[in-house]
């Protein structure tokens, strides 16, 4: 299978692509500079084509199967304005559908994020894939805002649409300013390790398991082209204080975790946890 792989580049992009070339797959991924890479070791390279999504064409598309869409602005810990998330979330990923769609890929796979969903996790122990979508940053809206539009572009258009909204991820090449590659630091350097109560409930998922699911996504199981959503978690909730207290010990850390000593975001949602029984998860 050859597939087309944007945000190459990034923490999910290069698991990805790695496990990709791994399992034999030919894959395409665009870059904007020759010194950009994967974020992670291997020995294997896809074909890196340096172009980025606003010069895209459906004739740099031909003869590929599937795409994997995960180049995105504004994902933990980068920053990006409202006017970068519209363009980058919503305009340049509905170009490149109506490429992919113009180009006849079989399969057009984009990561979503759990945080679309956003208040609607009040109302759900789990939460589906028909949940109203009801994002509190500004980040998750552009994502919804960018679903909405796809979806109706798949139904319209027949473009073999499958989202996948993606929970919380970790693994080796995050950022360090996230949170499981700081605690891992400060685990391994001996250094206590300060952060919130920990009381929010998450859905915790390694980063291969994120990669296997998106690859899993390009082999469509039906032939309707119908859009498919799916949610990409474990469906098993844990508190941030569980998940730190079973990774420190993973380490062996002397250190001491400090509870309550940084104050809990404000548009931190108390419980975000994958239904990963429904159909559209089957």
């Amino acid at each position: 299978m050859r597939i087309y792989v944007t945000g190459a580049t990034g923490f999910l992009g290069s698991w990805v692509v790695a496990k990709a070339l791994a399992e034999g797959f030919d894959v395409i991924a665009p870059r904007r500079s020759d010194h950009a890479s994967l974020c992670i070791p291997s020995s294997l390279q896809p074909l890196w084509i340096n172009k980025d999504l606003e010069g895209l064409s459906s004739s740099d598309l031909q003869g590929v199967d599937a795409v994997i869409h995960m180049a995105s602005a504004g994902v933990s810990p980068k920053k990006a304005t409202p006017r970068e998330l519209a363009h980058v979330n919503v305009e340049l990923t509905l170009h490149l559908a109506s490429q992919a769609c113009e180009a006849g890929v079989r399969s057009f796979v984009v990561a979503g994020t759990c945080y679309e969903y956003g208040l609607s996790s009040n109302h759900y122990e789990f939460i589906p894939v028909d949940a109203c979508l009801r994002p509190v940053n500004v980040y998750g809206a552009s994502k919804a805002a960018a679903f909405h539009m796809l979806y109706s572009l798949a139904l319209r258009d027949a473009l073999p649409l499958v989202y996948c909204r993606i929970f919380t991820a970790f693994g080796e090449g995050q950022s360090i300013l996230n949170f499981w590659p700081s605690l891992r630091a400060a685990a391994l350097t001996g250094r206590d390790f300060e952060m919130s109560s920990g009381m929010q409930i998450r859905d915790f998922l390694p980063v291969e398991r994120v990669a296997e699911q998106l690859l899993s996504a390009c082999n469509r199981v039906d032939a309707s082209n119908q859009p498919k959503v799916i949610n990409i978690g474990s469906g098993v909730p844990k508190t941030l204080k569980q998940f730190a207290e079973e990774q420190w010990q993973s380490f062996n850390a002397p250190g001491k975790l400090i509870f309550g000593a940084k104050p809990s975001r404000p548009d931190d949602l108390p419980r975000i946890v994958a239904d990963m029984t429904g159909p559209s998860n089957g």
